[in-house]
């Protein structure tokens, strides 16, 4: 059951009854909804490119890394299951049903991975990754889409186009004008979009539909341009304005208003897949807001489109002598680090590459609207992007960082550009504050009684929890001694030499661990010559589990520790990691392991032990007494030094890489199995316009960035996307443009312009209008208005059962104005204009002081809703129940659902009722007749005058007794309240016309 309204329950439904347009119910209307966006249903039959995107970027990734070696065709079919196909795990295996697309527990796979049967474990040598589990669960959950065919995980025949046949798919080819309307294409005309859509109207027999109302047009241009109604002093001064350029200058108007920011920036943000929070514990990114209010000013200002693209790629290694422009420059690149990144994922190398891979998906589909991620594995299943192009594009990603890597990594903040003076003021806070927590350790460790040792060489008992250093292990075979490489644990470490590779082992083995779970760290020195893949065995209560550690690269935890996992040892059980040189690719070296505690158990009974070593190295009281209070000024001025630092700005940012280069291809997409290397460059089959990239046949390789190159090759590919000759970047932008203010892309699938997405409805028109896009400096603003000043935007969307919809029933030639519902935003900012608490205010950082975790954050603030903080794990469901796009990933076009629980949240939510009860008492205040009150109720919420048998069902439903109101006489809010909020709920509400 659901409550009611304030009121009666009797009053309530009256109300419904007598306001719901055309006679209806809310759930009748709601059952409407259906019928109007039938058109636009999919055929369940054939999964959605959405649904295929996810298994190659997110399935298809885990099954190869995870799967494959123990449940493929070309390995072996352990316990009679594989999953190399989908014909695999239809079948099964001996545990029964691996799979049961729709219902993730009901197979046995999702009761492998999560570990909830201890004979069913699987992987067997550890548990994926948390991230990993939840996206096998939601691609089952979501009906296990998966488009591979036969038994073998790479089928025998690719199904892409090879590069040279390539020139044959529409979006590949220059953007040229073409056909007979070519010349009216290249005029200043606004009538050069009616004119190709006029030409294919006719062509089809079809009859276009007459100019709109002038009410309908003004609320579908406010909420197209601004997000929000036209007021009712609008629609008035409107009305009175019959001058012949009337709505041109509305046009402008609007335009030029910071709504037309915030309504364009909204719509970017979704494809930058914008959030100020990580899913994965919900850390909030206390800068990212910057990234937001960069869109809306960018596109208030009207930057050129081909500089937008430029800065967000590359903007932090751009010059500029505005100190402004150079601020603007720094916040852009926050673009390329919103992905949704699993910071506790320990192995650093795959973490760096799942963010460089998530990093050109994202950017694939926002600027050329191509699924790059899914050559990842293999040279792409559909589009004619091989595997080396992509590592050609990721060696250029892979040189700047965007994560600074400790057990759980974080994200880069980098101070934005500053006066020298101030900068400087900034530097010296930065030197002090540094110097002043080093003495702090130092003073700590000598309050301990603790060695001191200098540089990266670190004392053995400065560490915690229990630290078995390599003199203190057992040896087997010749293990040579050596500090010249540093970081190491204590005097020095070990390394073996080139010969007697699988003879020789380091035990380290603790002499005693009290019972518990561990986290087991082992430690290196980094060098060159070590090797990438150095094998670690640790035997614990649960058995034995093998680890390879790249010795080559830095550790990730303080440059000295990586993380083999958390073990749980029992008394008297085997507690000891083993080292060998089997299989090593390089010197392999031998230096401490760490066993810390990580449940209480365990770190109660080693705090016990270490206490009794601990009592003859304790320092004097009054020694202790002197360095407390020392450590205690130096904290207080740390603290202070803190504060002024926190008053400096900051921005996410980028780190570049001691040496950009080339990177190899990872055989099947792991970091752990290295192919050829391959040159940084761009995609081939974009690339023809450059002579330099490519040869006339396409049998180069993709442009090559050289060795010695200055930067890592972002400002290159920022330049070689935001080129006007590019065929993809300005087709994809001009198409975006017109799906926000059409309701329809001339390709509607906005994201997708590779051989599986769907071809342009009007192909020339499409190029004309990337071409103007570039002829006028690539400003957004002149091509919006272009399209919302044509003939085709300003239609009626009435007639849609005539002759015409028989021919075109998806009205892909716009006979017609599309049906357009409303978005999340646009209704919940709209409810608040109407009940009159809508703060207008712009930009700025709106979490609340202190916030660390989104878990249970409390959005309270009027304000616009794109300026709500974009929290993964904690969004107002008023948005969420309305289709807010998925932070996750970058969408261009959201989901449109129509179900109960959108009628139901019109009924009972409280912000709904809350803002109909302020709209109410607004009203009830004024002076007004009933009459006139409800005609501007209509206009506010509706954009259109009542009609009669509207008005007359209202005003029995207000007036008690037959009694008329007379001026200065109280109207029944509560009744009020009741309409205003059914009318919210109603269709005419949601939908623009």
């Amino acid at each position: 059951m659901f409550q009611v309204p304030a009121g009666s329950a009797k009053q309530t439904w009256i109300a419904t009854l007598i306001v719901f347009v055309r006679g209806t119910l809310m759930i009748g209307a709601f059952m409407m909804g259906f019928a109007i966006e039938a058109h636009a249903a999919q055929d369940v039959s054939q999964p959605s490119e959405d649904a295929l995107q996810f298994f190659e970027s997110r399935i298809r990734p885990i099954l190869i890394k995870h799967c494959y070696e123990c449940h493929s065709v070309e390995t072996e079919k352990s316990g009679g299951l594989l999953l190399d196909s989908k014909e695999g795990w239809l079948n099964g295996g001996e545990t029964g049903v691996a799979i049961v697309a729709g219902k993730p527990e009901e197979g046995s796979l999702v009761r492998a991975i999560s570990y909830l049967d201890p004979r069913l474990k699987m992987p067997p040598d550890g548990k994926l990754p948390p991230q990993a589990v939840e996206d096998l669960k939601m691609w089952i959950a979501a009906g296990a889409v998966d488009p591979r065919k036969g038994t073998s995980p790479i089928p025998t025949k690719s199904t892409a186009l090879t590069l040279e046949q390539a020139q044959q798919h529409w979006a590949y080819r220059p953007v040229k004008r073409s056909g007979p309307l070519a010349a009216e294409a290249g005029k200043v005309s606004n009538s050069v979009i009616d004119a190709y859509i006029d030409s294919q109207l006719a062509s089809s027999g079809i009859l276009p539909a007459t100019e709109a109302n002038r009410l309908t047009l003004l609320r579908r241009l406010k909420f197209d341009l601004h997000g929000l109604p036209p007021s009712t002093e609008e629609i008035a001064e409107f009305e009175a304005d019959d001058a012949p350029d009337a709505y041109e200058r509305w046009v402008d108007r609007f335009l030029a208003s910071p709504r037309f920011g915030e309504r364009m920036a909204r719509r970017w943000l979704d494809v930058a897949r914008y959030a100020e929070s990580y899913t994965l514990r919900g850390f909030v990114m206390p800068e990212a807001w910057r990234y937001r209010d960069y869109c809306i000013t960018a596109f208030s200002q009207d930057l050129p489109f081909d500089q937008f693209v430029r800065e967000q790629i590359a903007g932090d290694l751009m010059v500029s002598d505005d100190l402004n422009v150079r601020r603007r420059q720094q916040t852009a690149v926050t673009f390329l680090l919103m992905g949704n990144s699993n910071l506790e994922e320990q192995d650093k190398e795959q973490l760096d590459m799942d963010v460089v891979d998530e990093q050109l998906e994202t950017l694939g589909r926002a600027f050329m609207g191509q699924t790059i991620g899914c050559a990842r594995c293999h040279d792409h299943k559909f589009d004619p992007i091989p595997t080396r192009d992509y590592y050609a594009l990721a060696g250029i990603l892979k040189a700047s960082t965007v994560l600074k890597h400790e057990n759980v990594s974080k994200w880069v903040e980098v101070p934005l550009a500053m006066d020298p003076a101030t900068d400087q003021h900034f530097r010296a806070i930065e030197k002090e504050r540094s110097s002043l927590l080093s003495q702090m350790k130092v003073v700590e460790k000598q309050m301990k009684g603790k060695e001191i040792v200098a540089g990266d060489v670190v004392a053995a008992s400065s560490l915690q929890g229990i630290i078995v250093d390599d003199v203190d292990a057992k040896k087997v075979g010749q293990w040579t001694s050596s500090s010249s490489v540093r970081s190491y644990v204590g005097e020095s470490y070990l390394h073996d030499s080139a010969t007697g590779r699988g003879t020789k082992t380091v035990t380290f083995e603790p002499k005693s661990i009290p019972p518990g779970n561990y986290e087991v760290r082992v430690s290196h020195s980094a060098g060159e010559n070590r090797a990438t893949n150095a094998m670690f065995r640790v035997f614990s209560a649960d058995g034995d589990s093998l680890h390879r550690v790249n010795q080559r690269s830095v550790a990730p935890i303080d440059r000295l520790w990586t993380s083999l996992g958390r073990f749980r040892f029992e008394k008297d059980g085997q507690a000891y990691v083993l080292l060998s040189n089997e299989e090593a690719d390089g010197h392999v070296i031998a230096d401490a392991v760490q066993f810390l505690p990580v449940d209480a158990t365990a770190i109660e009974a080693l705090r016990i032990a270490v206490q009794e070593e601990k009592r003859d190295t304790e320092v004097s009281g009054d020694v202790r007494l002197s360095l407390e209070k020392k450590l205690k000024e130096m904290k207080a001025t740390a603290k202070k030094l803190e504060n002024e630092l926190e008053q400096r700005p900051m921005a996410m940012g980028l780190q570049a890489v001691d040496q950009p280069k080339d990177i190899p291809i990872h055989i099947r997409g792991s970091v752990h199995a290295l192919g050829e290397v391959v040159p940084r460059g761009f995609l081939q089959v974009a690339s023809s316009f450059n002579d330099s990239a490519v040869g006339a046949n396409f049998k180069n390789a993709p442009l090559k960035i050289k060795q010695d190159s200055p930067g890592p090759g972002r400002l290159e590919l920022a330049n070689w996307l935001a080129d006007g000759r590019h065929p993809l970047t300005s087709r994809v932008a001009v198409n975006r443009i017109w799906y926000w203010t059409m309701g329809e892309g001339l390709v509607d699938t906005v994201d997708n312009f590779g051989t599986t997405g769907n071809q342009p409805s009007h192909p020339e028109l499409l190029d004309a209008l990337a071409l103007r896009l570039i002829d006028s400096d690539w400003s957004v603003k002149q091509m919006v208005r272009e399209i919302v000043c044509s003939s085709a935007y300003r239609r009626s969307s009435d007639g849609r059962l005539a002759t015409g919809t028989a021919k075109d029933p998806e009205n892909r030639l716009y006979a017609v104005a599309n049906l357009k519902r409303l978005d999340a935003e646009s209704i919940r900012d709209s409810i608040l204009q109407i009940s009159g608490q809508l703060i207008l205010d712009v930009g700025g950082k709106r979490i609340a002081s202190g916030t660390q975790m989104d878990y249970g954050y409390v959005h309270v603030a009027p304000c616009r809703s794109i300026y709500i903080p974009t929290l993964r794990n904690s969004m107002p469901d008023l948005l969420t129940t309305f289709d807010m796009a998925d932070t996750s990933v970058g969408i261009g076009r959201r989901s449109r659902t129509t179900v109960a629980q959108q009628a139901l949240v019109m009924l009972n939510h409280p912000v709904v009722i809350e803002q109909s009860r302020f709209a109410a008492a607004r009203w009830a205040r004024s002076s007004l007749s009933q009459e006139d009150i409800l005609e501007g109720i209509a206009f506010e919420i509706w954009g259109r005058r009542l009609k009669s048998s509207e008005k007359e069902k209202l005003l029995a439903f207000l007036v008690r007794e037959g009694a008329q109101r007379q001026n200065g006489a109280q109207i029944d809010e509560k009744r009020l309240s009741t309409v205003i909020q059914s009318m919210i709920g109603s269709l005419d509400f949601r939908y623009l016309d």
